[in-house]
C-alpha cells in the first residue's frame, strides 16, 4: 500500500503514529498535484485537500481519519501588510492548494465585506508591503506564524465548526477500508505519541511547544466532528456559486 500526502508537519504527524507493521510507502507531493496521482494509480491512498473533492466526487472518503483544525493552529496563515484588513490585493504563497484559493475569496467576502484581486506569488522573498496567505512549511521557518493570523480560525468561526482542511480518499473502496482496518488505533497512537512525534520532526523548540500547547485544536478524529464540518463547507461553495448542487460524498 502506498500513501500520497502533502509535505507538511501535520500529515507527518499522522503518518509517524502509523503502526510500523502497517506503515505503508509514503510518497511526498505539492497538495495541488496529489489528486493528478490519483487519476494515474486506482490503489492509492491520499491526503488531499478538502475541497479538491468537488471536481472528483467519484472517489471513496474516510469518514474515520482527517485533518481538521480550529482556533490559532493552522497550515494557513494570513499575514497583512499592514494593521488594516482593507485591501485590494492578496497573493498566496507556499503550498497552495484548492482550498486556499476559493476560501480566501469566500471568507474575505463575508468576514471583512471586500473582495480582493488574488494572485499567485511565485518570488522567494516576501515583499513586506504585500498581503500574503500563506500555505504549508513555510509558515514555520524563522517562526513566521508568530505574525500571522491563523486562516483556519478564520473559517472555523465563520462555519461554527471544525475546519477539514484535509481528507483521507482513496479511488479503491477496499484499499480505503485496508486502511481502516489495519490502523484502529491511530487516533490513539496520535494522542499518545503526539509530543514524541512532534519532537521527531525537529522543529524549533517554540514551534514544538507551539503544536503541543494547541494539540486539542488539531483534529485528526473524523468521527469526533461528524460529516457536518464537511457539508458547511460544500454548502458554503454552492452559496457562493462556486458550485451547481451540494452533492452526495461516498464515505466508507
Amino acid at each position: 500500500m502506498k500513501l500520497i500526502a502533502p509535505s507538511n508537519i501535520f500529515s507527518s504527524l499522522f503518518y509517524l503514529s502509523i503502526d510500523e507493521k502497517s506503515k505503508p510507502e509514503l510518497i511526498l507531493k505539492e497538495s495541488s498535484l496529489i489528486i493528478n496521482e490519483l487519476s494515474t494509480n486506482k490503489n492509492l491512498i491520499a491526503i488531499i485537500p478538502s475541497l479538491d473533492l468537488i471536481n472528483h466526487k467519484e472517489l471513496f472518503v474516510s469518514e474515520k481519519f482527517t485533518i481538521a483544525f480550529e482556533s490559532f493552529i493552522s497550515n494557513t496563515y494570513l499575514y497583512f501588510a499592514n494593521a488594516q484588513n482593507n485591501f485590494n490585493r492578496l497573493f498566496l504563497k507556499g503550498d497552495i492548494s484548492t482550498n486556499d484559493v476559493l476560501l480566501s475569496k469566500i471568507i474575505f467576502k463575508e468576514i471583512y465585506n471586500i473582495q480582493p484581486e488574488i494572485e499567485l506569488d511565485i518570488n522567494e522573498k516576501f515583499n513586506n508591503s504585500k498581503n500574503y496567505l500563506l500555505s504549508g512549511n513555510l509558515n514555520w521557518v524563522n517562526n513566521k506564524f508568530n505574525f500571522g493570523t491563523s486562516f483556519s480560525e478564520q473559517i472555523s468561526e465563520f462555519i461554527e465548526l471544525p475546519y477539514i482542511n484535509y481528507l483521507l480518499v482513496s479511488n479503491s473502496k477496499s484499499e480505503l477500508e485496508k486502511f481502516h482496518s489495519t490502523n484502529e488505533e491511530l487516533i490513539n497512537n496520535i494522542s499518545n505519541n503526539f509530543i514524541q512525534n512532534v519532537n521527531k520532526i525537529n522543529l524549533s523548540e517554540e514551534i514544538n511547544e507551539f503544536i503541543i500547547t494547541n494539540q486539542n485544536s488539531l483534529i485528526y478524529d473524523f468521527n469526533s466532528i461528524s460529516t457536518e464540518s464537511y457539508t458547511e463547507l460544500i454548502k458554503l461553495l454552492y452559496f457562493h456559486q462556486i458550485i451547481d448542487d451540494i452533492f452526495d460524498v461516498k464515505f466508507v
